[in-house]
C-alpha cells in the first residue's frame, strides 16, 4: 500500500542525501542556504492552499486518502 506523495518523499530523501554529499565535498553555493530557504519558502507561501500538499490540498485531500487515514478532524 502506498499512501500519498511516498514516491515523491522518497525522491526528497534522494535528493537531500545528494546536496549533504555536495556540501561535504566542497562544491560552493552561489546563493546562501537561509536566502534559498527563504525564496522558496516564498513561492510555497503564493501557491493556492488547493495544491499544497497538506491535508487542506494536493494528494493529501483526495478522497482515497482521507479514507485511508480515517478523514481530517
Amino acid at each position: 500500500m502506498e499512501y500519498p506523495c511516498q514516491n515523491r518523499n522518497a525522491a526528497g530523501v534522494a535528493n537531500a542525501l545528494i546536496a549533504a554529499e555536495l556540501a561535504l565535498s566542497g562544491v560552493r553555493q552561489l546563493i546562501p542556504f537561509d536566502e534559498m530557504l527563504d525564496a522558496m519558502y516564498a513561492v510555497g507561501r503564493r501557491l493556492p492552499i488547493e495544491l499544497r500538499e497538506t491535508a487542506l490540498g494536493g494528494c493529501a485531500a483526495a478522497p482515497s486518502a482521507c479514507a485511508a487515514c480515517g478523514g481530517c478532524g
